[in-house]
């Protein structure tokens, strides 16, 4: 597998996924869909060993965050 994706479901109690995927474009569709569900995911390629991309998703108080990498 080149591709993984690890994502956090809940905040509260913290519970980590990992997913494997040997096609970008498989991998690319499920982050797409953990960035709407979940609070963090991070897309990494693992023969290169490099994040790929991360996705955070922040609520403090009235604030709003949502950072890219």
């Amino acid at each position: 597998m080149r591709y993984m994706l690890c994502y956090a479901i809940k905040v509260s109690s913290p519970k980590v996924e990992t997913e494997y995927f040997d096609s970008f474009a498989d991998a690319v569709m499920k982050y797409t869909v953990l960035c709407s569900n979940c609070r963090d995911v991070v897309l990494a390629d693992l023969e290169k060993e490099t994040v790929i991309r991360h996705f955070s998703h922040r609520i403090n108080g009235g604030n709003l965050s949502i950072t890219n990498f």
